[in-house]
């Protein structure tokens, strides 16, 4: 059987909101993708993955491609943002290959299934994991699922199990890393060590899940293949928590320094999820960055998105960190909950207090199935325009501002204060060691620019 999946197209200015940011990179492989096909692969179907975003595809270029690749089924990622290009793009299939039969899965569909389903008149939704149940639905779907419409995935409980993700699908050198995201190499690999998240911010659409991770013997032997099939020199963790499993990071970072496994590599976590000795230990194994939520600089605020930490450990943590010689990349958020103009400028001093080596300013999208979602009547407005559910537009105003312009100028604001200080400019300069080093800067510079203007 044939199978082309696709990541439906989105241009940066979609990415970005129309602001004017450049070519920066920043794209990432479509993992979720990358894992059904290993899956199909290994059941010996041939497949083919079409990630329109990083290679600039249109609609029309999908058309051409299905035409040339004569699919039997086509899958889709459904991301909220995306939910319309879906629709559209499954109407235009169904018009011109009606003998195609069309899969959705991702996060849209798993919190909308019925709604999915219906709008795009797919012949299956998958909601949640897939690759336990993917390839009986392919090929038993005629004898037990053409009139159920909607299946739903179960999560996967033991991830050692998937096969690695088919990357020789897709063309690795596409994908370049944001400015800030590596260090070795712009073209550092993606990885995911665990799936689900059991934490409860009420912002998102992983919280409450069902936390499983891969044993570390299976992550350092997919590190090697990446190293023996792509020579990598540099991996991102993509992990929400990457270090919720204090005993499996030190028996990570001591197989890697044993085996000499010479990788540079960053990851994502939480500030109340380290410790000292933690961090000098992950920067010895080769971590050089690690990305925090941190979200907001008002206690009331982290309490009413129910984040379960404290400025005072949000503090320690990053002084952890820095004093390891590992890099800080805080992610803040504007526009949550509570917020008031004066309390986002409390968010961007504890921003400039911190002095993280990157700061994200990111506007609050309440997104379909999150707990703010479900509650937006008791805190603000809500635009529920799906095309603009990005991080970068405001779709939803808080009660304490006066309308989505006071919003994008806070953002604006934030982003000023926080590059354009004289302390943070002359460390940036500091640390140039060579022309990849400007490369870097200048783009991570116009990208700046572009949202501080």
């Amino acid at each position: 059987m044939k199978i082309m999946l696709i990541f439906p197209p989105l241009t940066v200015s979609e990415r970005y909101a129309s602001k004017n940011v450049g070519d920066v990179g920043g794209y990432l492989p479509p993992l979720g993708l990358l894992y059904m096909a290993a899956v199909l692969e290994n059941s010996g179907h041939e497949v083919k993955v079409l990630d329109c975003p990083v290679n600039n595809y249109t609609i029309d270029n999908v058309l051409r491609f299905i035409d040339e690749f004569q699919p039997d089924w086509v899958g889709m990622a459904a991301v909220t943002v995306l939910i319309n290009r879906v629709i559209e793009l499954n109407k235009l299939i169904h018009e011109k290959f009606p003998k195609v039969k069309i899969l959705i899965g991702g996060p849209h569909a798993t919190i909308r299934p019925k709604e999915t389903s219906e709008q795009t008149g797919a012949d299956i939704v998958i909601t949640n994991e897939v690759e336990d149940v993917l390839v009986d639905i392919l090929e038993n779907y005629d004898k037990k699922y053409k009139r159920i419409k909607i299946v739903e995935g179960k999560p996967v409980l033991n991830i050692d199990r998937l096969p690695f993700p088919a990357r020789h699908l897709i063309d690795m050198k596409l994908y370049t890393s944001l400015p800030n995201n590596y260090k070795r190499d712009p073209y550092a690999v993606h990885m995911v060590t665990t799936r689900g998240c059991p934490y409860t911010c009420t912002f998102c659409a992983s919280a409450n899940g069902i936390f499983r991770q891969r044993s570390v013997e299976n992550v350092v032997a997919e590190i090697k293949h990446l190293q023996k099939t792509y020579d990598t020199k540099e991996i991102v963790f993509w992990d929400d928590i990457f270090t919720l499993n204090k005993y499996w990071i030190s028996k990570f970072c001591d197989t890697l320094i044993s085996e000499g496994i010479d990788i540079a590599w960053s990851c994502e976590s939480r500030l109340d999820l380290i410790t000292e000795e933690m961090v000098n230990k992950m920067a010895k194994a080769g971590c050089w960055n690690m990305f925090f939520g941190i979200e907001s600089g008002n206690q009331d605020i982290l309490n009413n998105i129910k984040k379960r930490t404290n400025l005072d450990l949000i503090r320690r943590g990053v002084k952890y960190v820095k004093a390891s010689g590992i890099e800080v990349r805080g992610s803040f958020m504007l526009g949550l909950p509570g917020e008031t103009p004066e309390k986002a400028r409390n968010t961007i001093k504890f921003a400039i207090e911190l002095d993280p080596d990157y700061a994200q300013f990111s506007i609050t999208t309440p997104y379909p199935g999150t707990e703010l979602y479900k509650t937006i009547d008791l805190w603000g407005i809500l635009n529920e325009n799906f095309d603009n559910f990005h991080n970068w537009s405001p779709v939803f105003i808080p009660k304490g501002y006066k309308n989505s312009e006071e919003l994008q100028a806070m953002q604006r604001e934030a982003f000023r204060r926080f590059y354009l200080r004289p302390k943070y400019i002359a460390r940036r300069l500091s640390k140039i060691r060579s022309l990849d080093d400007v490369k870097r800067n200048l783009k991570g510079a116009r990208m700046i620019f572009g949202f501080a203007t």
